[in-house]
C-alpha cells in the first residue's frame, strides 16, 4: 500500500504529544510494514540538529509541502485534498484529530484518523485558539468521513459516539506505546544524578504540567502547600516540567500560596533527563482534570516510580491498581492524596512495584503500530 501521514508535528524541533506519536509508528512501521510506501506530509523542515532523532527508514518519504494561511488551516482544506490525489495513495491517516475535506466529485481515498480524545470540543479551555476553534466547526465531518477512528481509551471511545453520534463498530481501541528508553528502565544511578542536579540533593515529587487550565497545575501547587500545613515535616520539593512560557504564571501561584521557596521549575527536559527524573522521584504526581489517555501515568509505573493522579476520565485505565487517585476539582481530596501516599503508599510501594512494572510496559510502540496498520488494511479493503 501507498500510505499517506500527517507527519506535521512530528516535524517539530521538541515534539510533544502527537509528534511524539508520529515519531514513534514511523520508527516501527521501518520493519513492520517493509513492504507498504509511506509519505510523510510536513509544513516546517526538520532542523538540521534534529535530524538525528527522527531518521526515515527507506520506506518512508518525507514530503515538504506549505501554503500561506495557518490560521486558516489552508495546509489540510486546500492542498491536501489535492495532494492526497496527486500522490495516488491507497489510506490517508490523519494523525492530529482531524481530516482533509472530501471534495465533492472526487472522494479520495479511505482515510483512517487518531482521534486521541475530542475534548476540545467541549472543554472550555482556551477558546480563543485556532485550532480549537477549527476542531469544532470540523470534528463532526472526520467522524463521518473516517473509515476507521482510532482513539486511546475505552473512555475516550464512549465521548467520541455519545458526543458525535458515531457508530462504536468503527472504533479501534489504540493504546499509547511508551518510548522505547522509558522500556528499558532508568540506567543506574539516573535518578542519583537528577536529583543532585534539579533537587540540590534532597527528596522531590515530579509532575508535568502545562498552561492550559485542565492540566491543573496551579491547583496541584495549592493542594501541595495545603499538604505541608498537614505535614510540616515532609521533606519534598515540588519539580515541575513541561511549563514553556508559562513559568513565571506558576511561579506568582506558588509564591501566592507559600511554597515558591519548595517549588522548582525544570526546563525543556531530554528523553534521557527525564527518565532520570521520574526515576529520582518519591511520587510523581499527574493532576489533570480530563484527558483522552495520560501517559505520565504509564511513564511514572514503567519507571518503578508510584504515582496518584485523577480519579477522572482515563487516568483510571492508565494507572489501574497500581496508582491512587484524587477527586482533582477539590484541593483537599488532592492535599489528602499527597501525604496518604508519603505516609502509607510509597512505603508499600516496593510490594507492588514489580507488577506496576510489568503492567506498564506491556504497552509497546510496536503494538501499537500494529494496530495502526491492521486499521489501515481494513479501512482499504473497504474501499
Amino acid at each position: 500500500m501507498r500510505i499517506g501521514i500527517d507527519a506535521r508535528e512530528g516535524f517539530r524541533p521538541q515534539p510533544r504529544g502527537i509528534g511524539l506519536y508520529v515519531r514513534h509508528l514511523t520508527r516501527e512501521f521501518a520493519t513492520l510494514a517493509a513492504d507498504d510506501e509511506f509519505l510523510l506530509y510536513h509544513q516546517r523542515k526538520l532542523p538540521a540538529d534534529a535530524k538525528n532523532t527522527f531518521q526515515l527508514a527507506a520506506n518512508q518519504k518525507s514530503v515538504h509541502t506549505d501554503i500561506p494561511g495557518g490560521r486558516f488551516h489552508t495546509w489540510e482544506r486546500l492542498q491536501m485534498p489535492w495532494r492526497i490525489r496527486r500522490d495516488k495513495l491507497d489510506v490517508y491517516h490523519g494523525t492530529y484529530n482531524t481530516l482533509p475535506p472530501r471534495w465533492p466529485l472526487w472522494k479520495g481515498p479511505p482515510m483512517v484518523v487518531s482521534l486521541h480524545d475530542v475534548i476540545v470540543t467541549w472543554y472550555p479551555d482556551d477558546l480563543d485558539d485556532p485550532f480549537i476553534q477549527y476542531a469544532r466547526k470540523v470534528t463532526q465531518r472526520v467522524v463521518r468521513d473516517a473509515s476507521v477512528i482510532l482513539t486511546v481509551s475505552e473512555w475516550s471511545k464512549r465521548d467520541i459516539c455519545e458526543r458525535f453520534q458515531c457508530d462504536p463498530g468503527k472504533v479501534r481501541l489504540s493504546l499509547n506505546g511508551l518510548h522505547p528508553e522509558v522500556l528499558k528502565g532508568a540506567p543506574d544511578g539516573a535518578g542519583d544524578r537528577a536529583r543532585e542536579e534539579y533537587a540540590e540533593g534532597r527528596q522531590y515529587m515530579f509532575a508535568i504540567g502545562a498552561g492550559l487550565e485542565r492540566k491543573n497545575t496551579g491547583r496541584m501547587i495549592e493542594a501541595f502547600a495545603l499538604a505541608r500545613e498537614r505535614r510540616t515535616d515532609l521533606p519534598h520539593l515540588l519539580l515541575i516540567s513541561g511549563l514553556g512560557n508559562n513559568i513565571d504564571r506558576f511561579k506568582e501561584r506558588a509564591e501566592k500560596a507559600g511554597v515558591l521557596d519548595h517549588v522548582r521549575f525544570l526546563p525543556y527536559l531530554s528523553q534521557v533527563d527525564m527518565i532520570a527524573v521520574y526515576a529520582g522521584a518519591d511520587l510523581c504526581i499527574y493532576p489533570s482534570i480530563v484527558e483522552g489517555w495520560g501517559i505520565p501515568v504509564t511513564e511514572s509505573l514503567a519507571l518503578g516510580t508510584p504515582i496518584v493522579t485523577s480519579n477522572t476520565s482515563a487516568m483510571p485505565e492508565a494507572g489501574g491498581e497500581h496508582a491512587r487517585y484524587f477527586d482533582p476539582h477539590d484541593l483537599d481530596s488532592m492535599a489528602t492524596a499527597i501525604v496518604d501516599a508519603v505516609d502509607n503508599y510509597v512505603p508499600a510501594w516496593p510490594s507492588i512495584r514489580d507488577a506496576a512494572i510489568r503492567r506498564a510496559r506491556e504497552l509497546t510502540w510496536a503494538k501499537t503500530a500494529s494496530g495502526v496498520l491492521a486499521a489501515y488494511r481494513e479501512a482499504a479493503a473497504r474501499r
